[in-house]
């Protein structure tokens, strides 16, 4: 998999995503498919807890996938799947593949079977377990990652993937607005890092840092 480079296009698609100083809103645009469309409602519906992201989220995170045209991404921390489903609809458009790891086994079950139902089973795996675990025993590199784990863990899952993280790719991780609060050692890390240029948007209010691997 190696090191990839990104053409102008899906670069400057990035930087104008990027590029904001204010709330980030995102229209609507393409729908999802209407079997997708369908498990991403009950989802949401059915969400009491709250641990799925916002549907502003997710559609941020498959014109992401698209626009950096990833391959090989990789979740922490899949809950039902709600997540995993966008960003597979991302990678229906790049040919690309998600594994998504999931510590809680009963949530673990109820993502992969969403993720059937949405008709994405030959994109997303889902993976059960310790991601600590699990995440070493993954092939290759990634060129997308998407953390949406135990918040005072972000950094030392952040030790885990960076080396294997390729250039030009991202490294997304949620909540940072909300709950900056619990991931002290892992924001100043990414924003000072010499290998990272990194952004906070706020397609809704938990917030999402978009690194960039540049070298």
């Amino acid at each position: 998999m190696g090191q990839r480079l990104l053409t102008a296009a899906p670069f400057a698609v990035l930087a104008s995503l990027l590029s904001v100083s204010a709330p980030l809103r995102l229209q609507t645009g393409a729908h999802a498919p209407a079997p997708a469309e369908a498990v991403l409602a009950g989802i949401r519906a059915a969400d009491s807890g709250q641990l799925a992201v916002s549907e502003e989220d997710g559609r941020f995170l498959r014109t992401l996938i698209a626009a950096n045209r990833t391959r090989h991404a990789l979740e922490i921390g899949a809950a039902s799947g709600y997540s995993a489903i966008w960003i597979g609809l991302g990678l229906r458009e790049t040919g690309g593949r998600l594994v998504a790891i999931e510590y809680d086994a009963a949530r673990a079950r109820e993502a992969a079977a969403n993720v059937r139902r949405a008709g994405l089973s030959d994109i997303v795996q889902v993976v059960s377990g310790d991601a600590f675990a699990e995440i070493p025993k993954q092939p290759g590199t990634f060129d997308f990652v998407f953390l949406d784990a135990w918040k005072r863990d972000y950094g030392r899952f952040f030790d885990l993937v960076f080396p294997r993280l390729d250039r030009g790719g991202l490294l997304v991780a949620h909540n940072v607005v909300n709950k900056r609060d619990e991931m002290s050692d892992f924001l100043p890390r990414i924003r000072q890092h010499p290998e990272l240029m990194t952004a906070v948007v706020s397609p809704s209010s938990e917030g999402m840092s978009v690194s960039y691997r540049r070298r």
